[in-house]
């Protein structure tokens, strides 16, 4: 190879993204779905219906399409993160999407545990 060959061949991997740098996007289900999904990490959208954020067991609540009981799908924040949330009230009444690993909270509504406010998105 020619010099000049081994320099492009050089900066082509250089600005080739590595694999492991790859964004995984999880799968996307509705609130509805979120059963078919229970163990997997998966971006979830449905609309909140209620929102409890005063501590609940050591937890704030998003219950997304009913209230308690009846929701469909509930986002729990740990008291230890809620303040980086600001006011979760915002969420009441609005599409959002949330992202993480779903499972099955008192062993019968699909559930997710978000610490990070970049899981919880606020969609129009």
């Amino acid at each position: 190879m020619t010099r000049i060959t081994l320099v492009l061949l050089a900066s082509a991997l250089a600005c080739a993204p590595a694999a492991s740098a790859r964004r995984v996007v999880p799968p996307s289900v509705s609130s509805s779905e979120a059963r078919s999904a229970l163990g997997h990490l998966a971006r979830l959208t449905g609309t909140v219906v209620q929102v409890k954020d005063h501590a609940h067991r050591g937890f704030a609540y998003l219950n997304f399409d009913a209230r308690f009981p009846d929701q469909t799908f509930s986002v729990l924040i740990p008291d230890s993160a809620v303040a980086r949330f600001g006011d979760l009230t915002r969420f009441e009444g609005h599409l959002v999407r949330a992202t993480g690993i779903l499972w099955l909270q008192d062993g019968k509504t699909p559930a997710m545990t978000v610490t990070d406010p970049v899981a919880l998105e606020l969609l129009p």
